[in-house]
Formats: structure tokens, sequence, C-alpha cells
């Protein structure tokens, strides 16, 4: 009884293992295959994630911006600001990483596409292989896009309730956050920086939260202001 016993559990604890062998191999041929993709490929999947992700993002500040026309409740007010301040950030975002890529990519920079879609995240930036001219290009990239965001923002939406106010202060607020940090990167380079050294200066003297805090201050401003 006891031989069955062991028996069993022998061949439980093999077909465990072959089980957790088999789903290994299958991740392991996951990452492979999506490391392998064309460029374009992952180019087109990146695109993807990111619009589809957009879209529903829009969809729902539209849907509460809608239902506060419509009723101009107190509560469909704090979703619509709450949403639009998410939103506003995920865009500016969203926008300053494809900002960048275009500017790597108008540059000719050795800028591969991530091999798994995440965050806000596009390509890689090679330093060492890619020149100061294309750091330079990629890294006015991000703040363009961020301050194209803005216009598009007040071209397209009327900054006239609550809601609207918000995705407006953000994206200009995150727009002024980008400048302080990247600002002085771009400037030092083009004076002859090295772009390794100048990005590791910015990130050790603390101009990142630094430039969070005060885009965010910013953003807090102008939505009192507009309101």
């Amino acid at each position: 009884m006891d031989e069955i016993e062991q028996q069993g559990a022998s061949d439980k604890m093999s077909s465990n293992e072959t089980q957790v062998d088999t789903q290994a191999q299958s991740t392991t041929e996951v990452k492979t295959k999506r490391k392998s993709m064309p460029d374009k490929q992952r180019l087109k999947q990146v695109a993807e994630y990111h619009g589809l992700r957009v879209i529903a993002y829009m969809a729902i500040f539209a849907a509460l911006d809608a239902w506060v026309l419509a009723s101009d409740l107190l509560l469909a007010n704090v979703l619509s600001i709450i949403a639009a301040l998410i939103v506003g950030n995920y865009l500016a975002g969203i926008f300053h990483e494809w900002g960048h890529f275009a500017g790597a990519r108008l540059a000719k920079s050795r800028s591969p596409i991530v091999p798994k879609p995440g965050g806000t995240f596009v390509f890689g930036f090679n330093m060492e292989k890619n020149t100061s001219n294309q750091f330079l290009s990629m890294s006015l990239g991000g703040p363009i896009a961020n301050w194209l965001l803005v216009a598009l923002v007040v071209l397209l939406i009327p900054i006239d309730n609550a809601g609207r106010a918000a995705l407006f202060a953000m994206v200009f607020g995150r727009a002024v956050g980008v400048i302080i940090f990247e600002g002085p990167i771009i400037a030092r380079t083009m004076n002859g920086g090295q772009p390794q050294q100048e990005l590791d200066r910015q990130l050790d003297n603390g101009s990142l939260d630094r430039s969070q805090v005060l885009g965010y201050v910013t953003a807090a401003a102008v939505w009192l202001l507009a309101v």
C-alpha cells in the first residue's frame, strides 16, 4: 500500500515538474519570438497598445463630461475632474514618449522598439552608439510633443467646466515639468556636454522629483485660475 501511494506521489510530482518545464519553455519561446519580431511589427504592436488605451481613457472622460453637461450634479463634476486628471496625465506621458521616439527616428538614431508594450515606453536609446546631435533630436521631441498636446486641448476642448479645466491644467502642468527637468539637459548638451553625463547629473541632483512636484503645483494653480 505504501509503495502504491509513493508511486502515485512520484507520478504526481513528475507530472507537476513536466507542467512547470512546459510553461517555462512556452514563456521562453514567447520572449524569444517577441525579440525576433521585425521592428515594424513591434511598432505596430506598441501603437495598437497605446492607441486602444488612449481611446478607452478618452471615452470614459467623454462619458463623464456628458453627464456633467446633462445634469450638473456634484458627483458628476467630481468624477469628471478625477477622470480628467488621470486622462491628462496619461496623455501627457504618451505624447512625451512618442515625441521622443519621433525625434529619435527623424535623426536616424539606434532606437529599437520595446519587445513588449507596457506603460508609456516605446523604444530604447543607445547612448554609446548614438551621437550628441541624435540625442538632441530625441530629447527635443518629448517637450515639443507635450506642448503640441497643450495646443490640441486648447483648440479642441472648450475650457468651460471644472473637468475640462482639470484636463487642460494637467497637460499644461506636465509640459512645464518636462521643461524644468529636460530643458537643462538639452541646453548643456547643446553647449558641448556629454548626453549621458548631463542626464546623470540631472538625475543625481534631484531634478526629476522637483520637476514633477512643480509640474503638479502648476497644474493645480492653472486649474484654480480656470474654474
